[in-house]
């Protein structure tokens, strides 16, 4: 079993821009179900809050969701019922595949498996163990680091040589490659080449292997059943990260949320294409500026301060989500 990370002691949760932009996106998109007869409020909510609990906060305050369910398992017990922002939040200090089998199949949730590391057997593990017991109109999202890297304590680099480190990289290189092609290789139509273990990050290898994962479950409970994607994106606040998510349903579900004009949002992703979250950092003058001057004619040669054209078009796209950071003396 992956022993869990401390992420929180790098990085505040709250202060993650492009992360704070999708999570504004995905409650937009779930905001609309309700026009194809599915109130999200009166669902519940399962998710990883660590010692933040951003993503509670936020759906209940704006979804109206008012039964939750907090999994975490790392050695912080006393932050975790310290720092807890409401009194209903049922807290299980466990790993998720031992909470697995508390789901209630009758239950609908929204489960969002907000992993900081990238995709093993164990999250596919976890993966279909919820489609197993989740009932159909569920929410089902998933998170992973979309880098091609397997756990550090594999490959201990402290106190060699730049040619030792170098030999050991190339050693990586080829284990990350058997062990993905030993992993993924039953769920990717194409083959896991060196060159793909060797970029940067392999979100398609990942979003391919999570989708058949979830079709293979999902065909394996019933056949009439189907994962009606609304959500795959790709955000960087640090490492790169990726976020598939949809919904379980039928044929008639489907249709249902096309008729309503869900898919019409401008962020639903229903394909491998994914959406590019990524925003620029901007003092609030500047984007008090932006705000009161955008139009899409505004160029960067306009603008009264420096901004690449590339971020002005990205600020331009997510101008409605972009976060605003300010310091509370309390």
């Amino acid at each position: 079993m992956a022993t869990p990370t401390d992420s929180f002691k790098q990085f505040d949760y709250a202060l993650r821009p492009s992360k704070q932009v999708e999570r504004k996106i995905i409650m937009e998109i779930l905001l609309r179900l309700p026009r194809a007869g599915f109130n999200i409020s009166e669902y519940s909510y399962v998710g990883f809050g660590s010692v933040a609990y951003v993503d509670f906060v936020m759906f209940h305050k704006y979804l109206f969701i008012e039964k939750m369910v907090c999994i975490e398992w790392g050695d912080i017990e006393k932050r975790m019922r310290f720092n807890k922002p409401f009194k209903f939040i049922k807290l299980k200090l466990k790993p998720f595949s031992q909470y697995i089998p508390s789901i209630r199949r009758r239950e609908r949730l929204l489960v969002w498996l907000d992993y900081d590391r990238p995709l093993d057997p164990e999250i596919l593990q976890d993966i279909d163990g919820s489609l197993s017991r989740l009932c159909p109109t569920s929410i089902f999202i998933v998170t992973v680091d979309a880098r091609p890297k397997l756990p550090e304590d594999e490959f201990d680099l402290q106190g060699q040589s730049s040619q030792q480190r170098e030999r050991a990289s190339q050693q990586r290189e080829r284990v990350t490659l058997q062990t993905y092609r030993s992993w993924f290789g039953p769920y990717s139509n194409s083959r896991i080449t060196k060159e793909l273990v060797a970029r940067a990050h392999v979100d398609p290898l990942f979003y391919e292997v999570i989708l058949e994962r979830i079709r293979q479950t999902l065909a394996r409970q019933n056949p009439s059943l189907r994962f009606i994607q609304l959500f795959n994106f790709f955000y960087r606040d640090g490492a790169p990260m990726l976020t598939v998510g949809g919904r379980i349903g039928t044929e008639r579900d489907d249709q249902a949320l096309e008729t309503r004009g869900i898919f019409e949002h401008r962020f639903v992703r229903r394909d491998s294409e994914s959406l590019q979250i990524s925003v620029p950092p901007l003092t609030i003058r500047e984007t008090q500026w932006l705000n009161h001057r955008l139009n899409p004619t505004l160029r960067a040669g306009n603008l009264t301060f420096e901004l690449e054209q590339t971020l002005l078009d990205n600020y331009r796209t997510f101008y409605r989500q972009y976060p605003t950071y300010l310091e509370a003396l309390l």
